[in-house]
């Protein structure tokens, strides 16, 4: 009797393909078209009568006659990936015959490709799980196999969930992450994107790169914070003056110009240390600039200490670099120092 039918289907579907192979000759289309729609016809026929012949001989019935249910199982495993992947060949086929650009067929054949893996996933689990102690078998070995190959997803989900509830950065803070520093722009649940700064620019001034941190790096690396609670730091200027300049002016110039740099921010810089002492161990009372005198091999080094804001460090620099600059050119006592060297002569006198 199955015989039979096979028989009738089989020249059902050679009718089939007559008549839609005539209404293609009859049609308007181009030679080419008409090839590529008759060979994408015929994968599709050889398919659908592939499934139903299954259908018609019911292999399940056959397969469970095995002796061995390993056996059995492993060969409707088989059936069941020849029939999954064997349309996705037909998908594939029909997407790489579009008339779209190659970025989007990538795109379109990658998404087949993950959606036939599920498929066939969701296949087997009935296949090889019929009891539920079963079902709890296979869902442990699943669980288990999934937590070890996605362990770096589920750690970079669980360093979101930090991020979230402790709060260690929010979007628009400027952190340094391991070996990369810049500000916060997106947190999103696998990764944190950075407007990059520093790297090849000096300064702490944007690169115009967005890099993207796992979350996951929280748990192994050390992460900065430059603008958390608190958005000061300290910096420093050095100058290099020679021996016989006189370096007490110069340091007098120095500190009255970090005075006059961190003037402005004192005050707020007050308020945030007292806010942030009922949460933090902070000891934080002296807030004005200083100059630090150090004898080098080449003369006296000047090392001005001053407070300002993270972002604008670099401008800072820049202001102060610049007052300091005119005001020791119109000081004649006042020389910079460099290192020097000093060649003689064989026979030559040295004073």
């Amino acid at each position: 009797m199955n015989g039979i039918k096979s028989v009738f289907l089989l020249v059902a579907f050679l009718v089939a393909y007559y008549l839609i192979r005539r209404g293609l000759n009859r049609s308007r289309l181009s030679k080419t078209r008409i090839l590529l729609i008759n060979k994408l016809i015929v994968r599709f026929l050889v398919l659908l009568f592939g499934v139903l012949l299954v259908r018609i001989w019911a292999f399940s019935t056959l397969v469970s006659h095995f002796q061995n249910p390993i056996l059995a199982k492993s060969t409707l495993s088989l059936i069941a990936f020849i029939g999954v992947y064997g349309l996705l060949y037909f998908v594939r086929s029909f997407i790489n015959a579009l008339r779209i650009p190659i970025a989007e067929r990538h795109q379109y054949r990658k998404r087949a490709s993950y959606i036939a893996t599920l498929i066939f996933a969701i296949t087997l689990i009935p296949i090889w799980a019929r009891t539920t102690q079963q079902w709890t078998t296979i869902l442990s070995v699943l669980g288990a196999g999934i937590a070890l190959a996605l362990h770096q997803v589920l750690l970079n989900i669980a360093g979101w969930l930090y991020i979230v509830f402790r709060h260690p950065y929010r979007t628009g803070d400027r952190i340094e992450f391991g070996d990369v520093k810049g500000d916060v722009i997106d947190i999103r649940v696998f990764q944190t994107s950075l407007l990059e700064i520093g790297n090849w620019v000096d300064g702490d001034q944007s690169t115009g790169r967005v890099v993207h941190v796992p979350h996951g790096r929280i748990f192994r690396e050390t992460l900065y914070n430059y603008t958390q609670g608190f958005e000061y730091l300290w910096n420093e200027v050095s100058v290099l003056v020679t021996f016989e300049s006189d370096w007490e002016k110069a340091r007098e110039i120095l500190l009255r110009f970090g005075q006059e740099q961190s003037t402005e921010v004192q005050q707020q810089v007050k308020k945030k240390i007292d806010r942030m002492a009922r949460e933090y161990l902070i000891y934080y009372k002296n807030f004005t600039s200083i100059v630090y005198v150090k004898i080098e091999d080449s003369g006296v080094k000047l090392t001005m200490r001053y407070l300002t804001e993270a972002k604008k460090r670099r401008n800072g620099e820049d202001v102060l670099s610049r007052k300091i600059l005119s005001a020791f050119d119109r000081e004649p006592g006042i020389e910079f120092a460099y290192p020097t060297y000093r060649i003689y002569r064989r026979g030559e006198e040295r004073d």
